[in-house]
């Protein structure tokens, strides 16, 4: 499960954050996480509360935010929802780059006053 590694690495920005601001309670967090991440959501969530666990984000709520597998196509120049292939749907070119679903990061953290 890679996603108990990514949860790890996002605890550990988390951390700094809580340190630097001295929150003392966390009432959500939301992440953005691309399609090409392959991390399931709800074991994202099973991990958020696992690293939770006494700390001031206990009981907070985790909120994903899928962000769609898009491309660019270099031959005709047109963005595309990547499918299940990397190549453009519009000129059938492989000269394709991806430019969104491989994000992993925290959008932002709410706390309680």
């Amino acid at each position: 499960m890679h996603e108990m590694s990514l949860m790890q690495s996002i605890f550990e920005q988390l951390e700094t954050e809580i340190k630097q601001r001295e929150l003392t309670k966390v009432s959500a967090v939301k992440l953005a996480v691309g399609q090409l991440t392959a991390a399931v959501p709800s074991a994202l969530e099973f991990c958020f509360e696992y690293f939770a666990k006494d700390t001031v984000c206990e009981g907070a709520e985790l909120i994903i935010e899928e962000v769609p597998a898009k491309g660019y196509c270099h031959d005709c120049e047109q963005e595309f929802t990547i499918d299940k292939r990397f190549i453009c749907p519009t000129c059938n070119s492989t000269n394709t780059e991806t430019i969104s679903g491989r994000e992993l990061y925290i959008d932002y953290i709410t706390v309680d006053s």
